[in-house]
């Protein structure tokens, strides 16, 4: 296990340089200079300024020299100072990653129940009205944008019947409609996988070794058949927490959420490399440790699975 541990952070390792390189990349292709949107008016009459802050900042090194110096910072866990803000990256990112986790822990979970909820009734009502129903919430989850969702869900619930606040943060009552929202289109596409994995495992000879125990079929869906068809749902999970951080990036502009969303696009707008760089870098760490703890579960599941 230990081995197989180290193989596979080695192997997220190119990932996550990859990620962060490109990010750098597409940064400084965009047009713009972010010291002269931080100066503002002033840099077209100070230039003399405007060319001293620009080499106090470090901009006017080769990109090859900027990029090796922002690796060698976050190597040490320093991951610059924000051009705007002129505060320390790594503060502000830790600050706004609190607010987009809870947000994409509890989409994640209510898209986990929802959708094992509504494959397992599929699959045991195969063919049956319940069938069709659950499939046709999936089409409508699969099909209708988080953001439009989340207009909807404002209007309904916020507007017409008051129940929850519409924007901002700080309880769990502003909580819910942002994450019922980020929570739909991953609940639909796991439901479809869910019933798919399990009409399948019905019929392998164990289900039916199973039933001919004698065994009632609460116990054959749910400890024979249920677990085996995890394998793959479990795949699709850490794939579909990937989305539910981009998501959450447009669910928080929505619902007015201050989190990693607004930081990142806030620093896209200022030119602020160091704060978007640092965003990209922590969400792909994220990313690659999800799909590690994804790689690790196999071997629960399935007791098949063994790693050197």
């Amino acid at each position: 296990m230990a081995q197989y541990l180290r193989q596979r952070i080695t192997a997220s390792l190119p990932v996550i340089v990859g990620v962060s390189m490109l990010v750098f990349l597409m940064l400084h292709l965009v047009p713009g200079d972010p010291v002269m949107l931080l100066m503002g008016e002033h840099s077209a009459v100070d230039k003399v300024a405007l060319e001293r802050l620009r080499v106090t900042l470090g901009l006017n090194d080769p990109l090859p020299v900027q990029y090796g110096r922002f690796v060698w910072r976050a190597v040490h866990g320093d991951l610059g100072r924000s051009i705007r803000l002129n505060l320390p990256v790594t503060e502000l990112v830790f600050q706004a990653l609190n607010p987009t986790a809870s947000l994409a822990l509890a989409a994640m979970a209510l898209a986990l129940v929802g959708g094992l909820l509504l494959g397992v009734i599929a699959a045991v009502h195969r063919g049956r009205l319940l069938d069709n129903l659950a499939m046709f919430f999936g089409l409508i989850g699969v099909s209708m944008p988080s953001f439009w969702l989340g207009f909807l869900l404002i209007f309904l619930f916020s507007v017409r019947l008051g129940w929850f606040p519409a924007i901002g943060q700080g309880g769990w009552n502003r909580l819910v409609l942002p994450a019922l929202a980020l929570s739909l289109a991953p609940l639909a596409v796991l439901a479809r996988l869910v019933r798919s994995s399990m009409l399948e495992v019905y019929r392998q000879p164990y289900v039916t070794t199973a039933r001919a125990k004698g065994l009632t079929e609460r116990v054959v869906v749910y400890h024979h058949a249920l677990r085996n068809a995890l394998v793959p749902v479990v795949t699709l999970v850490g794939l579909e927490f990937g989305r539910l951080l981009a998501g959450a990036f447009v669910i928080e502009t929505v619902f007015s959420r201050v989190g990693l969303g607004r930081l990142a696009i806030t620093g896209i707008l200022n030119k602020d490399f160091p704060v978007v760089q640092g965003v990209a870098l922590l969400v792909a760490v994220i990313y690659a440790g999800i799909n590690l703890l994804v790689d690790l579960s196999y071997a629960y599941l399935d007791p098949r699975v063994r790693y050197a």
